[in-house]
């Protein structure tokens, strides 16, 4: 109830004007609750945005009988696209902030961004390893392509995350 509470006030306030009192109003606890399981509110947002899907729930939803397109394109859309509107909004929210919250942003890259990055690699390991035909930085970097779209599309166009897009994004060679 707590990281759904977060979720729904940063989509609704943005992430800057959301307090550990706001969701703690929402979710109809006392702040002490809270903080007793999270030390400060990027702790309690990088567990809200977390929340949204685990690293297992990428798992199931990425087929590997799939070929490469598909299973990028599944892991895309797992990774960063939910059905539910606020979750995109909180991410976006979050998103917008990053550059300026550099803490925020490392516990993310630590946690969600890692998440992503581990299947991602796991899906190119049949198609890249067997010949070592790419070096680590190439993949690094094609492993970077997908998420900047989708932060470039939420963040800067304030577009929408969709099916489309992400196909757009994996067919573009």
């Amino acid at each position: 109830m707590i990281l759904d509470s977060t979720l729904e006030r940063i989509a609704e306030h943005g992430y800057e004007a959301v307090t550990m009192d706001h969701i703690a109003k929402a979710a109809g606890v006392g702040k002490a609750t809270i903080y007793r399981r999270w030390k400060s509110k990027q702790e309690l947002v990088v567990e809200a945005i977390s929340s949204i899907k685990s690293f297992e729930g990428i798992l199931e939803e990425v087929d590997e009988t799939n070929g490469l397109e598909q299973q990028i394109k599944q892991l895309l859309l797992s990774s960063f696209w939910s059905e539910d509107p606020i979750h995109q909004r909180a991410m976006a929210a979050v998103g917008a902030v990053l550059a300026n919250h550099k803490e925020l942003e490392y516990r993310l890259q630590q946690d969600y961004y890692r998440k992503y990055r581990l299947v991602f690699f796991a899906i190119l390991d049949p198609y890249v390893y067997p010949e070592r035909t790419v070096g680590l930085e190439t993949l690094d970097l094609i492993a970077d392509i997908g998420p900047s779209m989708v932060y470039y599309r939420a963040v800067v166009t304030k577009k929408p995350i969709d099916e489309p897009f992400i196909e757009q994004i994996v067919k573009k060679r």
